[in-house]
């Protein structure tokens, strides 16, 4: 929850006074112009930036300023615009290191390999297993992320924050970049999750995809909050009218 928070840089006004829940089991859209304070919002939102003035916490503990890790153990996960995959590796791999979120690292284990380890690191490898199938890309799990396309890599990414089990997950621009089809997994894994208790913020351009996956949807302009509601209601708003597209008619 943020309440009240702002951002200033350098005596710049990106966020101010911005107010916003995202509850378990929702689904919540940010939209707006290119400039509007998204990125930033979503910042605060995780700890990667802290606020100038008002407060955020998570599941009703304050962490506002507690840095990203902080937010991270409380069950706060986030994919970003440009995508952060550890290339030479395996989308498996990749998607491991997202299931391990839970995990504490242990030298000792790591060297002797206990049968504890060894059961810990099999259910890792499955789970992460599991969030490749969610997002239909089980077959190429032992695929190099560099060998893959850019809308399969997103996937990856997607799949990666999935297996960390988030209790809120934020996801930027999760349609960049991906065909009709891949969204439409994209939909219906929003919503699986949302249906399991993860409250989920979504940041998106594709103004089909925010009316159909979204429950409620929040406009921004020059880093305040301008509008609220369905998408249609967001995108009449006059400040938003010219620059947010219409929803598909088919929605939902």
């Amino acid at each position: 929850m943020l309440a009240g928070v702002s951002r200033d840089f350098a005596g710049v006004h990106a966020v101010v006074d911005v107010s916003l829940a995202v509850e378990r089991g929702r689904v919540v859209g940010l939209v707006g112009p290119n400039g509007s304070g998204k990125t930033t919002l979503v910042n605060l939102a995780t700890g990667a930036v802290a606020p100038s003035g008002g407060r955020v916490a998570v599941g009703g503990v304050d962490l506002t300023g507690a840095g990203s890790r902080r937010f991270a153990a409380a069950g706060v996960v986030r994919t970003f615009q440009s995508l952060r995959l550890f290339e030479g590796q395996s989308a498996l791999a990749n998607v491991v290191v997202g299931a391990q979120r839970r995990v504490r690292p242990s030298l000792a284990g790591a060297c002797l390999r206990p049968p504890a380890f060894r059961r810990r690191e099999t259910a890792l490898r499955q789970r992460a297993l599991a969030a490749l199938e969610g997002v239909g890309l089980a077959d190429l799990a032992d695929r190099p992320v560099e060998g893959l396309s850019h809308g399969q890599r997103r996937r990856v990414e997607l799949a990666r924050a999935v297996a960390a089990e988030p209790s809120y997950l934020v996801l930027d621009e999760p349609a960049a970049g991906i065909d009709p089809d891949q969204a439409e997994v994209l939909v219906a894994l929003v919503r699986t999750l949302a249906a399991a208790g993860c409250g989920v913020l979504v940041v998106e351009h594709d103004p089909a995809l925010v009316d159909r996956v979204c429950d409620r949807v929040v406009g921004m302009v020059d880093g305040s909050v301008v509008a609220s509601g369905t998408y249609a209601e967001v995108a009449a708003h006059p400040a938003l009218a010219a620059v947010l597209g219409p929803a598909a008619p088919d929605r939902r």
